[in-house]
């Protein structure tokens, strides 16, 4: 089929991980469709410049983005389902057999199942030669007591559908687990592993098309907002060839679960080893980093005939600067460190030069706000 007869249709949410799908597609001229879902656009995804010319369906329900699938059915094109947060991946996959015959589903037809979980990921990582810490199963109604092992622990979501970023505790001992256990949360579920004091955090970045599994790169993670266990406020992509990953272990990982498309496999690295702790079955905001060091991976997908000249992916510094501001206000770092870190700075994960209006609307909402208080 022709080159232009193919399109993504992206199942987003309002939120960084769908922007950088958008603009990595849209800078490469590929045609696209957004199914939004969200109460209220507070990213302004929906403003970016490249969904001008195309259709932005908006839902509050991840149900109803079966209705309009069957409305875009059409032969006439080759469809690319691409997901960018955990919900949207767990129903596309709960109906898969569905969708495969029309679209080109993230697997193509089978099912991930149960590698949603984080314990199953483990366990399959272990199977394809990964370094795995040592994790158990827990439940909020199970006893302190079955908790057997060293402390400190990582306790955190066993489905990230299931759970928040608020979830994720370090506890040090096991009134600290009864405390985290007893802040308010819908989280029943946990996987706790050995913590372990990571020297730092490896995020890689990658895409499985049908000629290949490529990983451009990883972001090594200098400052996380909040400390240690918050998301990625600055960092560095490093191309995968200055990394010691073990990608063919990634690669078997992926194959076993018959996930296509782009994925991000976060690891800690400690001594020497990079301890895996899990893979996303879906876009990430980090992804556009890749498209900025020189490994447009969306498109890669699309059109995998194309290739990626690798040799030319280069180190790019990486930052979410509302986030990264934290450190300047609190006192932990100094303006002038974080001033020389943003004008090395490559690539922003909250603002895109060459897509100037969801920001734009950002501010503009946050003054309208200001001026009602």
């Amino acid at each position: 089929m022709a080159e232009n007869r193919k399109r993504a249709i992206i199942i987003g949410d309002s939120t960084n991980n769908t922007l950088s799908v958008v603009r990595s597609l849209g800078e490469s001229h590929i045609k696209q469709i957004l199914i939004l879902k969200c109460e209220e656009d507070v990213c302004f995804v929906s403003k970016s410049k490249y969904l001008k010319k195309t259709k932005v369906y908006h839902i509050q329900k991840i149900e109803e983005c079966l209705p309009i699938l069957e409305q875009l059915k059409d032969d006439r094109w080759v469809q690319y389902i691409i997901c960018s947060f955990d919900e949207a991946a767990v129903f596309i996959d709960g109906h898969e057999p569905v969708l495969s015959p029309y679209y080109r589903t993230p697997a193509r037809g089978k099912q991930i199942g149960a590698l949603f979980n984080k314990d199953a990921q483990c366990k399959l990582a272990e199977e394809c030669g990964l370094t795995v810490p040592q994790s158990a199963i827990f439940h909020r109604s199970d006893s302190l007591n079955t908790l057997s092992g060293k402390y400190p622990i990582l306790l955190k979501p066993l489905n990230s559908t299931k759970g928040e970023k608020g979830d994720i505790h370090i506890c040090q001992n096991q009134n600290e687990v009864q405390n985290a256990l007893a802040e308010e949360s819908h989280c029943f579920d946990f996987i706790v592993q050995e913590f372990i004091d990571k020297e730092y955090e490896l995020d890689c970045i990658g895409v499985r098309t049908e000629k290949e599994i490529y990983i451009a790169g990883a972001v090594r993670k200098i400052r996380h907002y909040p400390w240690l266990v918050g998301a990625g406020a600055y960092g560095l992509f490093k191309p995968i060839q200055e990394l010691d990953i073990n990608v063919d272990g990634v690669s078997r990982f992926l194959e076993q679960a018959h996930y296509y498309g782009p994925f991000s496999v976060e690891f800690l690295h400690k001594d020497n080893k990079n301890y895996f702790m899990e893979v996303n079955f879906r876009n990430e905001g980090l992804a556009y980093a890749a498209t900025v060091a020189g490994a447009n991976l969306h498109a890669l997908y699309l059109n995998p005939e194309k290739g990626i000249d690798k040799s030319k992916v280069h180190e790019i510094y990486v930052m979410n600067y509302s986030l990264d501001f934290l450190y300047v206000k609190d006192g932990t770092i100094s303006l002038w460190t974080w001033i020389r870190d943003f004008l090395r700075t490559k690539c922003f994960i909250n603002i895109n030069f060459k897509d100037l209006n969801p920001i734009f609307f950002h501010y503009k909402n946050k003054f309208k706000q200001k001026l009602h208080l």
